[in-house]
């Protein structure tokens, strides 16, 4: 008898041992369905960018498509929340909202990069449309410049933006490998760059900032380094690491502030903030994978304030967080929702002279996130 309880312990734990391993897996497959599900950034998918798509109605249509391969049904809708700059104070209050999806003025088919002027005139670029509009501080349109193309004036893929102090506007083209340089009202003025990985050219570039000599920084994401120029394209230093053996993994933005501290988002496995002397030298870092306060799925866009205050997109955990200089968490805001003060997809981030933080949010391609307001329609 007591051998046979033996054996039917052992029986036991090894069906217990089954069932957990079982456990573990579905838990690990539902957390990779979740990584894919908020895998929404048009540098992933680089079929919905200008450089791939020929014919862009299919995102523009009022009629509902369908997948004819195996009839899942619509494939777009206009949703509301989808297409939106969202504007809020420093605590993350709401304070207005503007876009909808289109091709025409005020319109948005893959809102992306943003960045504000001196005056508070607000530049964002599409990374599908191929083009930069300029709204006042209220939103209202201005004007908009670029095509598709590889000539200046023309993007593949513009992503994020910097200004400099005459109002001069760099944009980094992800799929051209290049920087370009325009006036404030969308003159061309000259670019720089190539496909590589030597001083002076980029595999996939995203994030751009100026800092107070003028002097413009890059990150790279498959090349992940930080490259600064002067303000017309030379090359002067390039750093890609923390310190010896600790190399950047998947750089997304970057930032100065006003004592020309360089912050970038660095992804994927390192999910955190780094801070750098205007030389690349290190001075902090912080993060870590995870939902928590200060943790990151995907650290995207970043931006700070006049009081050294840093604002981190966190794209896959659908929120902002604030932070100190140092990485001390402050607070944060945003969900996964439709309404004005939730997100889709979080990309960039900018701000004004006054403290005002301004966030792009795309999601019309996101299959989430349409099922998400097609829930909250229905509500």
């Amino acid at each position: 008898m007591k051998i046979f309880r033996l054996r039917q312990l052992d029986i036991n734990l090894k069906l217990f041992s089954i069932i957990l391993s079982l456990a573990l897996i579905f838990s690990s497959l539902s957390f990779l369905n979740f990584h894919l599900i908020y895998s929404q950034s048009s540098e992933d998918a680089k079929s919905l960018n200008c450089k791939d798509n020929k014919d862009q109605s299919q995102y523009v249509s009022n009629v509902a498509l369908t997948n004819n391969s195996n009839g899942t049904g619509p494939i777009t809708n206009d949703l509301p929340g989808f297409h939106y700059v969202k504007k809020f104070d420093s605590n993350g209050t709401l304070i207005s909202a503007w876009g909808t999806k289109g091709t025409g003025a005020g319109q948005f088919l893959h809102a992306h990069g943003i960045a504000v002027d001196s005056s508070g005139n607000v530049y964002v670029s599409d990374a599908e449309k191929c083009n930069i509009q300029k709204f006042d501080i209220n939103g209202k349109f201005i004007t908009m410049w670029g095509t598709k193309g590889t000539g200046p004036g023309q993007f593949l893929q513009p992503e994020s933006m910097g200004i400099d102090s005459k109002g001069d506007v760099f944009v980094a083209d992800y799929a051209a490998q290049r920087i370009q340089k325009f006036s404030s009202d969308g003159k061309f003025i000259t670019m720089w760059g190539s496909k590589g990985r030597a001083d002076g050219q980029f595999i996939k570039p995203w994030g751009i900032a100026v800092d107070s000599k003028d002097n413009v920084y890059t990150t790279d994401q498959d090349n992940p380094q930080v490259q600064k120029f002067n303000n017309d394209g030379k090359f002067l230093t390039r750093w890609n690491s923390y310190s010896l053996g600790m190399r950047f993994v998947h750089l997304h933005d970057i930032t100065i502030d006003s004592k020309d501290s360089v912050y970038v988002t660095d992804g994927r496995n390192n999910s955190r903030v780094a801070k750098f002397d205007s030389q690349g030298n290190f001075i902090a870092k912080w993060g870590a994978f995870g939902y928590g306060n200060g943790h990151f799925i995907e650290d995207h866009g970043i931006v700070t304030d006049k009081s050294g205050n840093v604002y981190v997109v966190d794209t896959r955990n659908v929120r902002i967080q604030k932070f100190d200089s140092q990485g001390n968490f402050i607070t944060k805001w945003g969900s996964l929702g439709c309404r004005d003060d939730q997100f889709l997809i979080p990309h960039d981030i900018a701000i004004d002279s006054s403290g005002n933080i301004y966030v792009s949010d795309s999601g019309n391609v996101h299959f989430r996130a349409k099922k998400t307001c097609q829930s909250y329609e229905n509500q």
